[in-house]
């Protein structure tokens, strides 16, 4: 069996300086990458706590939500909503219903949204929203998260007041309203809250 020691003979200064440079890097990274990003009250960055401090990039993939089947989700597996009283290239929750209905955004000068499995990236995009805010669109529909999901895989604001609905990706999409939604529909105030 061998026994390790430690040397007791000095290091050169240099020696010592990079590697507590470089243990300066990773601690400074490690600490970017697990604030999640830039991140409000009102607003979800789409890179949901994953790391990429180069890319400028954000991700909307499909995953299984539910009794819904496959939808759009942000990077955290937190499913997508659409609000049927938008326009295309235009929000229309704003205030309250905004701190209810997170608008998925990505930081200014972000100038790509990664597409996951399932998505083109053509379908992506972005408008400015009256807060000068970046959100995230799907074929022109912005895209928001609800505060009620607690977890990913849940769409628990599916229906809800008869104008926020899941993107699915089955042919006649519960998103545009044009089938019955699959869950009990709430109502309230136009928002659904």
């Amino acid at each position: 069996m061998r026994t390790l020691a430690w040397s007791t003979e000095p290091r050169p200064a240099s020696s010592r300086w990079l590697v507590g440079g470089a243990l300066g890097v990773v601690l400074i990274v490690a600490a970017a990458c697990s604030s999640g990003g830039a991140t409000s009250a009102t607003s979800s960055t789409v890179a949901g706590g994953s790391c990429n401090p180069s890319s400028g990039s954000a991700a909307v993939t499909v995953a299984s939500v539910g009794s819904l089947g496959e939808a759009l989700v942000n990077a955290s597996g937190r499913t997508l909503y659409h609000f049927t009283l938008d326009t295309s290239g235009n929000s229309a929750c704003t205030g309250t219903c905004a701190s209810i209905w997170t608008p998925l955004t990505v930081p200014t000068g972000t100038t790509h949204i990664l597409a996951g499995t399932g998505v083109s990236s053509g379908d992506l995009g972005t408008i400015t929203r009256s807060d000068g805010s970046h959100q995230v669109t799907f074929k022109g529909m912005p895209l928001y998260t609800y505060t009620g999901d607690t977890k990913a895989g849940v769409a628990t604001g599916q229906g809800s007041g008869g104008t926020w609905f899941v993107i699915t990706t089955s042919a006649q999409s519960v998103a545009t309203g044009t089938s019955s939604p699959t869950t009990t529909t709430k109502s309230s105030g136009g928002y659904g809250y």
